[in-house]
């Protein structure tokens, strides 16, 4: 009994200490992120850039010292907020966020990063082996996709270099004329699509929207849109330097910025809407208004909204009596449905695809009826989502804490992209202009 006891005891610890082992060996096992996720450009950062011959530090503000005009657009842009952005910094506060990978599209150069992963316990997402990083700029940090996200690559030799589209001029750094590198960069982040997990899920499908067949991919490219060209020098006035063809650099997108105060450079930077719209038509009759709007996707060689799968148009037509009062209103919403809870899964996607046209047809009641109103809201945060937002602030950065708790103030959720009024009186009507509705929408608190 004694000898079968022993031999218990003595299996035992062979299977414990064979546990042990595994756990030890193959829990903290190192592997690569490029064998865990693929090498995808979301994966890892930039390769750190050395200071840049004839400019110094890789950062914006020391580009803008002489690419003045083009800088005060990019501080302006979407770019330039991508870190700082309220809604993103909650999210990256969650506890399932996988912040390190986050990052790699919102601060994209190994310069901006206090830490680099480049390995994972065990192959697992959410274990990243996170170093200390030697070459961390705090100042870089807060630039967001900076100017080197798109400007600056290493040389053979590991040394800076600008990659640049035009050519020409004789600048004080080294440059490169590559123009087919930096028309397809925007597609590294913005056609990030994977599933980590049931509930981690990227879905950003803008660059394959547009090689649907029939789209116009190959023909325009992001920057057509999203960087106008313009006629300027590319440098401040007192340096010498030809006027030829720039792009803008606000990277105009669905027309809600960042924070309110960006309202004022949206047309500027070059906001047109992918959509065309008709005139509002109106019918009276038998107490009845039969309203109908056309419109289409015909600028746009991506789906609209795009992006974010939780943007989506939100279409209001409402009737106001003689008195101001609105006494009713129709919706419709065109966007992405998803559920995130257990399981991500998008439920319906009812998008317009490029050169879709769509007819959006309501009967309201007349009866009184003064005037008729058509609004079209682009919104980016809806109040559902806001709410979890404001509960969990405390767990984000002080910095930011106080603003999202009252987001609402700090955050634009949404922006009125088009309006149109008829008076049933008059029998006049009026299409409200661009700047118009962003004097609104800087106005509007919420969804």
């Amino acid at each position: 009994m004694t000898k079968f006891k022993g031999s218990v005891i003595f299996l035992c610890l062979t299977v414990f200490v064979g546990l042990l082992l595994y756990i030890i060996y193959f829990g903290n096992r190192k592997v690569s992120v490029e064998v865990a996720l693929g090498n995808h450009p979301w994966t890892k950062p930039i390769p750190y850039l050395p200071p840049l011959e004839g400019v110094g530090e890789v950062r914006a503000e020391n580009c803008g010292m002489c690419h003045t005009e083009i800088y005060r657009e990019w501080k302006t842009s979407t770019h330039a907020n991508a870190f700082n952005d309220l809604q993103f910094q909650s999210e990256l506060s969650k506890s399932t966020s996988p912040r390190w990978l986050c990052l790699n599209c919102h601060i994209p150069v190994s310069n901006q990063r206090e830490t680099i992963v480049n390995f994972l316990s065990n192959g697992d997402y959410r274990r990243p082996i996170e170093e200390a990083n030697p070459n961390f700029d705090i100042k870089m940090k807060s630039e967001g996709v900076t100017c080197a996200t798109c400007h600056v690559r290493l040389d053979e030799q590991g040394k800076s270099y600008v990659l640049g589209a035009t050519g020409g001029t004789k600048p004080p750094h080294p440059v490169r004329i590559e123009s087919e590198l930096l028309k397809d960069r925007c597609l590294d982040c913005h056609n990030a699509s994977y599933m980590l997990d049931d509930q981690l899920v990227c879905a950003f499908n803008t660059g394959n929207e547009s090689k649907d067949p029939g789209n116009s991919y190959g023909q325009v490219t992001c920057g057509s849109c999203h960087m106008p060209e313009i006629g300027r020098k590319f440098v401040k006035p007192d340096l010498i330097s030809p006027k030829r063809i720039s792009h803008k650099h606000g990277f105009v997108g669905g027309g809600v910025p960042k924070r309110f105060e960006l309202y004022d450079s949206q047309v500027a930077n070059g906001y047109e809407t992918g959509l065309k719209f008709s005139r509002l038509k109106l019918s009276v009759r038998e107490n009845k208004i039969e309203t109908m709007l056309e419109f289409s996707n015909s600028l746009s060689s991506h789906y609209i909204p795009s992006g974010d799968p939780e943007r989506f148009l939100k279409l209001i037509i409402s009737v106001k009596n003689d008195s101001g009062i609105e006494t009713q209103r129709k919706e419709t919403r065109i966007g992405q449905e998803w559920e995130w809870y257990p399981k991500a899964m998008l439920i319906s996607d009812n998008r317009m695809r490029p050169g879709e046209t769509r007819i959006w047809s309501e009967t309201l009641q007349s009866e009184k009826a003064g005037i008729v109103t058509l609004e079209i809201f682009h919104v980016r945060l809806k109040e559902s989502n806001a709410e979890p937002m404001r509960t969990a602030a405390d767990k984000t950065a002080k910095e930011y804490s106080d603003k999202i708790r009252n987001i609402e103030e700090f955050y634009p959720f949404s922006t009125l992209i088009h309006k149109e009024e008829a008076d049933l009186r008059t029998g006049k009507s009026r299409i409200f202009s661009k700047k118009e509705l962003f004097k609104i929408s800087a106005g509007r608190k919420g969804e």
